[in-house]
């Protein structure tokens, strides 16, 4: 459905179940909600999933990426609920989205709790995570790396399926599943504008504290790109927090072991519901 939000902005939102809304923030820059369906669906038989398609990307309205930053996606959430008329919404952020939850649990706190999936502590640390591992890889870190490159002059659809394809044995502990990025609808133009000027220089390390809402931070046991190490700063940052580390998985944790990360999701968003 298409929602215009009170800037006057249309976003494309997915809307599957009903019960205790939960708003969930996909990754990239310049992916879309699909990465996330149908692994999270199983969670509409208790609550209403509000997949968004964030400004600027999937079947939202296009606009100028520089004007994209982590506080303007963050203030879209806000504004989402404000146009649905939610009283209370709980807000679940993969990898980027993550980081926007992340900003968003910090600086507005409005939602009723936060899930933090996959979400790093800083652009710097996240960034050595990446390279020491990469390093480590040799040959296939190298490959990578230059695919990553080669984000910053992507043009097609096409061209970042095919970079996707490159990327996501790095993202997956085991075999990704066949065909899993073919359904995405990228937005190259965000993605080379985020390749080009960084993805955002966010330290939350010394603003963990500034979270007053329940926090569920989940990370897969073998993520090389948004480490357990990162996870646990959150955690210990994040007062009252829980952390879910999840067994056998990448950063697709979602994707590689369903039961695992569904389980605890449910489980944290019961409480906060109630």
């Amino acid at each position: 459905m298409d929602v215009t939000l009170a800037d006057g902005y249309r976003m494309f939102v997915e809307e599957v179940g009903e019960g205790f809304p939960l708003i969930v923030l996909h990754g990239g820059p310049g992916l879309d909600h699909k990465m996330f369906r149908p692994y999270l669906d199983a969670l509409a038989d208790e609550l209403r999933l509000l997949y968004v398609d964030e400004r600027g990307q999937g079947r939202s309205d296009a606009v100028d990426p520089e004007t994209l930053t982590l506080d303007a996606f963050a203030r879209d959430v806000d504004r989402l609920a404000e146009a649905l008329r939610l009283e209370r919404f709980a807000l679940l952020g993969h990898s980027f989205g993550a980081i926007i939850a992340t900003h968003h649990a910090i600086e507005y706190g409005t939602a009723a709790a936060y899930v933090v999936s996959g979400g790093a502590d800083s652009s710097e640390t996240l960034m050595a995570d990446v390279e020491a591992k990469l390093e480590s890889l040799g040959p296939d870190g190298a490959a990578i790396a230059e695919s990553w490159e080669r984000e910053k002059i992507v043009q097609t659809d096409d061209e970042v399926r095919e970079l996707l394809r490159e990327q996501m044995p790095f993202h997956f502990h085991g075999t990704p599943p066949a065909g899993y990025y073919e359904s995405f609808v990228p937005s190259p133009r965000v993605l080379r504008h985020f390749a080009n000027a960084g993805y955002g220089d966010f330290d939350y390390r010394a603003q963990l504290g500034r979270v007053a809402r329940p926090t569920l931070v989940v990370v897969g046991e073998f993520d090389q790109t948004t480490t357990p190490r990162a996870a646990r700063v959150l955690h210990e940052g994040i007062a009252g927090s829980e952390l879910k580390i999840v067994p056998d998985a990448g950063h697709m944790s979602f994707v590689e072991q369903p039961e695992e990360y569904l389980h605890a999701v449910r489980s944290f968003l019961r409480g906060a519901a109630a």
